[in-house]
């Protein structure tokens, strides 16, 4: 499934007849570059389309000329694919593999190709080499979490954000002006443009001297009013909200809201003596006008 990412933009900037040229120029495009990977286009309408292909490389091959193809008057295009049966019916596909790719793309940001771990194992070398994993997501009608893995373009704090959860409506315009952390007695706090770094080196600044935690693990980060995690560590990190979502990371950065708690390595989880404590702390630019 893939979305035309800033139709909406385009039509009030535009007018209807201007834009709707311009996303009928793209869905002719779009059906190309399917067809051209060997795919079928089930359907174009709106602003998305619906394809699906004999093998999860070809799917991939569209995907991403799709999400590196040059479209004109700012728009791109995000998209979301899973490998698996579906029912074909009056001109339509239905099935559980279809409603996971749809909610792939709805989660994807533009510029960016969301993958279930289905696919993975079917890609060639080099297309594995172009994703990165994002860590488990909890995807509405499946009874367990999907591995999801990204292949984007765009820049880090526009990827796909998994660990936040949406803001209140009076709150939406607002910024993260400051975010704290706690590991054990330390606290330590952070403003725009400033870092800490995770880590058993004793240069970090959050020092964890045990095994499985990497030299280098991962580094926090507040810039664009927006806190930002990034593993760079052998062994992962899993993020717990206040809620109790879990979100496992590897090598991938996703950005962090409210509080909640840092493991550092998969199995380390739940070790609270191991623990790093987060608080993101918000002002809303409608209170502070």
């Amino acid at each position: 499934m893939t979305d035309i990412s800033g139709s909406t933009g385009l039509y009030e900037r535009t007018g209807n007849a201007t834009a709707l040229a311009h996303v009928d120029t793209m869905l002719v495009r779009m059906r190309a570059i399917i067809e051209e990977a060997g795919g079928v286009c089930v359907k174009s309408q709106g602003d998305d389309a619906l394809a699906y292909f004999a093998t999860a490389e070809a799917a991939f091959q569209a995907g991403y000329t799709m999400i590196t193809e040059d479209w004109p008057d700012t728009l791109s295009v995000h998209s979301g694919m899973y490998l698996g049966e579906f029912i074909h019916h009056e001109d339509d596909i239905y099935g559980a593999a279809v409603n996971t790719a749809a909610r792939l793309a709805s989660l994807a940001k533009p510029g960016e190709l969301l993958l279930g771990d289905s696919c993975v194992d079917h890609l060639s070398e080099g297309s594995r080499a172009r994703i990165k994993l994002i860590g488990d997501l909890a995807l509405k009608g499946k009874p367990t979490p999907t591995r999801v893995y990204a292949c984007t373009v765009a820049e880090m704090v526009q990827q796909t954000v998994i660990f936040s959860k949406p803001q209140p409506v009076e709150q939406r315009a607002g910024r993260t002006e400051f975010a704290e952390f706690r590991f054990g007695d330390n606290l330590w706090k952070i403003k725009e443009g400033q870092s800490l770094s995770i880590g058993r080196a004793a240069d970090c600044d959050i020092v964890i001297d045990l095994a499985w935690v990497s030299r280098s693990h991962a580094t926090l980060t507040l810039r664009h009013y927006q806190l930002e995690i990034a593993d760079h560590s052998s062994t992962g990190s899993v993020l717990v909200r206040e809620g109790g979502e879990e979100v496992s990371l590897h090598r991938r950065a996703t950005l962090l809201s409210g509080a909640g708690v840092i493991y550092c390595g998969i199995g380390a989880a739940h070790e609270v003596t191991h623990a790093v404590h987060f608080s993101t702390h918000t002002i809303s630019i409608a209170a502070a006008s």
